[in-house]
């Protein structure tokens, strides 16, 4: 798969069979978000339209090299608090470029990909950060007024 092929972006943080983090975007810009990256998770989800300018600047930081080595990575010993990542570069045929990686928090022998899809995710956090928090105090402000 090539970076211009890529139609969709899903991203799946889960630990302790909680997701910590959900996000889906797409090349027409619509973007949803759910949790933090973190425990406890934040349950709030949300999706709506935006100008695609967040999937745009995903697309644009990644590395095609990375598709040569799509797959499930499963750490052996896993040590710590069991977590789960997984990435996922979905093209318009339903094609996929699938990453899936299988570790403990207090695991440091992660390889290279881990820590690149690491920084991939922070960034796309950061870059939905504003959007995720304004929606949820918009439903904030809707909850306590009673409507």
């Amino acid at each position: 798969m090539q970076k211009n092929e890529i139609g969709k972006i899903r991203v799946d943080v889960i630990s302790e069979d909680i997701s910590a983090l959900y996000m889906l975007l797409d090349n027409e810009g619509m973007i949803s978000r759910q949790g933090t990256g973190q425990l406890p998770a934040d349950e709030f989800s949300v999706t709506s339209e935006s100008d695609g300018s967040v999937f745009k600047q995903l697309i644009e930081v990644l590395d095609d090299r990375v598709f040569e080595h799509a797959g499930v990575y499963d750490h052996p010993d896993k040590q710590g608090i069991p977590v789960t990542v997984s990435v996922a570069f979905l093209d318009g045929q339903d094609n996929a470029e699938f990453f899936e990686f299988r570790f403990g928090t207090k695991n440091e022998d992660v390889g290279e990909l881990l820590p690149f899809f690491d920084k991939y995710i922070s960034h796309a956090i950061q870059l939905t950060d504003y959007w995720y928090y304004q929606e949820k105090e918009k439903h904030l402000d809707k909850s306590d007024s009673g409507s």
